[in-house]
């Protein structure tokens, strides 16, 4: 791994020293191709540690060829990339972790060229969608469907003993492990690729439509109630019991810590409300926020308050034209279960009082509740 990752920095120097010609850049496309397939088909000495480098280092020598071309010449090397990415549809493990590669690929190209990447990522769209669409879901080893997932399904609101169902509904069966992890990966990593692009689009509402909008949304703040997998970090960073945990502002940052899946979905939402071509479309979105501060997970909730927290962040004095909904679910939380998510939904709202110079409070008393 090390000696992989060894020589793809010495790709990215040579071709950052002098642009490739034609039949080098076929050359190294292949290369770079071949080392972004690593998750697929790991060398048997890898772990998971090596596999992440060897990507990653063909992510940033991708990024590096890309820099040195033009845009008649980037454009059919990425389109190949995406075509890579799709050519093991049919084969689930595969195919997530091929998304998964085109994905982080794509935040750096995104994080690199910016605004110029923007448009030419319009394929990524329909993969980021059926990536976080619950068809995906794995249920048993090879795809979606199944007993697994109805499992999954049973646990859903299940309040302070989710972890737990979900924990006991999770058999031991390392197929069906593995598959979750790599369906978490892939939708961070997509989650991540999406609000890079969404921050970056710059040219009116033509990247995001919309009918982009209004296809993309559903499916993203549906992550804000997702469950992590078994054995991540993400699974144990906020205890549904509430116990064990001293530092509350501590806890509640937990399910956003950076490059969590939790992190890329509260800046995504975020993002994607910013971008919207119509500010009419903010308010389905922002309604799908808000029904996850009544999910029966702490850590759906946390989320919640945080994407919320998000969307004031970017949308600033412009929020208020949608605070008047958000007040009833505000005061629902003042009286949550769970401390953490009370002393977020009191920090936000105390957030919300001074943006709109109102007291916030008092509406809660007079007309909040369901």
């Amino acid at each position: 791994a090390g000696a992989a990752s060894a020589a793809l920095r010495v790709v990215a120097a040579a071709a950052t020293a002098s642009p490739p010609t034609q039949n080098q850049r076929v050359a190294l496309l292949a290369t770079l191709l071949r080392a972004l397939d690593v998750r697929r088909s790991p060398p048997k000495a890898c772990d998971a540690d090596d596999v992440d480098a060897v990507e990653g280092a063909a992510v940033d020598a991708f990024v590096s060829v890309s820099m040195q071309l033009t845009e008649s010449a980037f454009v059919p090397a990425f389109a190949h990339v995406v075509e890579w990415a799709k050519a093991r549809a049919s084969d689930a493990p595969a195919a997530r972790a091929r998304l998964a590669a085109l994905f982080r690929l794509s935040a750096s190209l995104a994080d690199a060229l910016r605004a110029v990447f923007t448009p030419l990522a319009t394929p990524l769209l329909d993969l980021a969608a059926a990536a976080l669409d619950p068809a995906s879901d794995p249920a048993v080893p090879g795809g979606g469907g199944g007993s697994r997932k109805k499992k999954k399904r049973k646990s859903e609101g299940g309040g302070d003993g989710d972890a737990r169902a979900n924990e006991d509904a999770g058999d031991d069966d390392p197929a069906v492990l593995v598959a979750e992890m790599d369906t978490w990966r892939m939708r961070t990593r997509a989650l991540g690729a999406l609000r890079r692009l969404f921050a970056h689009d710059k040219d009116g509402g033509d990247f995001l439509d919309a009918a982009r909008f209004n296809q993309l949304h559903p499916l993203i703040t549906r992550q804000l109630s997702s469950t992590p997998p078994r054995g991540t970090a993400e699974a144990s960073a906020v205890r549904e019991d509430g116990e064990g945990e001293d530092d509350v502002a501590a806890s509640a940052s937990a399910v956003v810590a950076e490059g969590s899946l939790g992190a890329e979905v509260v800046k995504c939402v975020a993002a994607m409300v910013a971008a919207a071509p119509d500010d009419a479309l903010w308010k389905p979105a922002h309604r799908g926020v808000l029904l996850a501060t009544r999910d029966g997970k702490t850590r759906a909730r946390l989320l919640a308050l945080a994407a919320l927290g998000a969307i004031v962040d970017a949308l600033e004095e412009e929020y208020l034209a949608l605070l008047p909904e958000a007040i009833p679910f505000l005061s629902e939380l003042f009286e949550d279960p769970d401390e953490r998510v009370e002393a977020a939904a009191r920090k936000l709202t105390a957030r919300l009082t001074e943006l709109s110079g109102e007291d916030l409070k008092s509406l809660m008393s007079e007309g909040g509740g369901r």
